[in-house]
């Protein structure tokens, strides 16, 4: 027996639309599941200050002659730009795949947003697994520098892996996960917030 032409197109076109519901439905359910992950700060770690790679100083000794100058130029400028590598630990405590398409960030200390990025990168954690990422987040150190809290900015340039020094500076991680819906890339609704 031979269907009509016309009714293939349309069980094809049913066949498409299942499929894609599908995989949209199973997209929505893994970017839920990543949000009911357990997310740690492993490390966060100054790594540029100015033009200045200050990702090994350990104390103020270890800043060149040249780069006091260099600093100092810029502080004069009115702007200072400083880079934060902050390593984000996810952990699957479902019994199912935890995955999404990207995200976004903001990084906040003592609840001022200090500034944000994207990450465009396919994460995908297994139950019971746990996956590393990094986000940098690029900033003007002089912002902070009229926050009144210069003394905790100075040990964050100079002891940022102090977990007692890292704490009194209250910094917060903010990410909102991306999930794909067909072609389009769609934002899951709120934000998981992180903490040192």
């Amino acid at each position: 027996m031979r269907f009509p032409l016309h009714y293939i197109y349309i069980l094809m076109a049913l066949l498409i639309v299942l499929t894609t519901s599908c995989g949209m439905v199973k997209q929505i359910n893994e970017t839920k599941q990543f949000a009911l992950c357990d997310f740690s700060i492993v490390e966060i770690k100054l790594i540029k200050l100015g033009n200045a790679d200050v990702s090994e100083y350990r104390s103020a000794n270890d800043v060149s002659l040249s780069d006091m100058l260099m600093l100092g130029q810029q502080f004069l400028s009115g702007k200072l730009p400083a880079s934060i590598s902050t390593d984000i630990q996810v952990f699957n405590n479902q019994n199912s795949k935890a995955a999404i398409s990207g995200l976004s960030w903001q990084l906040f200390m003592k609840d001022e947003e200090y500034g944000g990025g994207e990450l465009v990168q396919y994460l995908e954690v297994l139950p019971a697994q746990t996956k590393d990422f990094t986000v940098v987040t690029e900033f003007n150190l002089l912002k902070m520098l009229t926050s009144g809290d210069l003394q905790s900015i100075l040990d964050l340039i100079l002891d940022i892996e102090n977990r007692e020094k890292l704490e009194k500076l209250d910094i917060t991680i903010r990410i909102k996960p991306y999930f794909k819906s067909g072609t389009t890339v769609k934002e899951y609704p709120g934000y998981i917030t992180i903490r040192p």
